[in-house]
């Protein structure tokens, strides 16, 4: 279109933050799909450009899980705070694709927030096809937590992510330094699928397949997902209004737990 020839990048990348935002995205980061190769944490199958090699960068948006329902999990309150977050997300993501190809005249896909068929499927193959949470580390969200969440300032690990592609020239975001973990282990010692292990001063070892399972055996029993690891992080501003009040009672998660599924 002749309006994307005219913009420089950063005017393309004010454009596409506003829809963003106007499409109800709480956080909105951006990388370079090199970001991949430069800093390798998955194998090249995993990397954007092997999959779609005319992408040039990852926009990546972000909208917050409410504690108050979180913290009731395994619950049809937080399953329901879930599948919401998810059409959210996917319908974000189309719009602002749409966006993108339609009015700025570049290429743009979406990855689905989840991309995988069920929880059934990864235990055989605990992968997703597109990471959103290395993504969102590429792109400057947040920083990868000892229990492998992406971890932000603003609303620590309870949040849901979706990820567009495209060739649009943005100016990519800067990473954030250092960590935001603060290494607490109450992630460790929460996880009721015991998938953790302490490995030095590096990320827990995760057991996927464990954590899989588990996620198998409550959504059999109708309360799923799990969000334990997510739930019991203290990082987050979000949490701050919570600071001298408890986010849920006892009494109200067991009453969450015991009703709807």
């Amino acid at each position: 279109m002749d309006g994307a020839e005219v913009m420089d990048g950063a005017e393309v990348k004010d454009k596409i933050c506003r829809m963003a935002r106007s499409l109800g995205a709480n956080l909105v980061r951006s990388c370079s799909v090199d970001k991949w190769e430069e800093i390798p944490i998955q194998e090249p199958e995993f990397w954007p450009k092997n999959i779609w090699p005319w992408s040039r960068n990852v926009v990546v948006l972000a909208i917050p899980l409410f504690a108050p329902m979180m913290d009731t999990t395994p619950s049809m309150v937080y399953q329901e705070l879930y599948d919401t977050s998810n059409r959210v997300l996917d319908d974000m993501a189309y719009r602002l694709a749409n966006y993108i190809l339609s009015e700025l005249g570049y290429r743009a896909i979406y990855f689905p927030r989840d991309c995988y068929y069920s929880i059934e499927v990864l235990v055989d193959n605990p992968n997703a096809a597109f990471s959103h949470v290395l993504a969102g580390y590429y792109a400057g969200i947040g920083t990868i937590g000892d229990s492998h969440n992406l971890l932000s300032r603003e609303f620590g690990p309870r949040m849901r992510l979706v990820s567009i592609l495209t060739d649009a020239p943005i100016p990519e975001d800067e990473m954030i330094e250092g960590n935001l973990c603060v290494h607490c282990r109450r992630c460790l010692k929460s996880c009721p699928a015991h998938c953790f292990t302490e490995y030095g001063d590096q990320p827990y070892i995760m057991d996927k397949v464990e954590c899989t399972k588990h996620h198998v055996e409550i959504k059999n029993s109708h309360h799923w997902p799990c969000g334990v690891c997510a739930s019991v992080c203290p990082v987050g501003d979000d949490l701050k209004m919570y600071r001298k009040e408890k986010t849920v009672t006892k009494e109200g998660i067991v009453h969450c737990q015991s009703f709807g599924s």
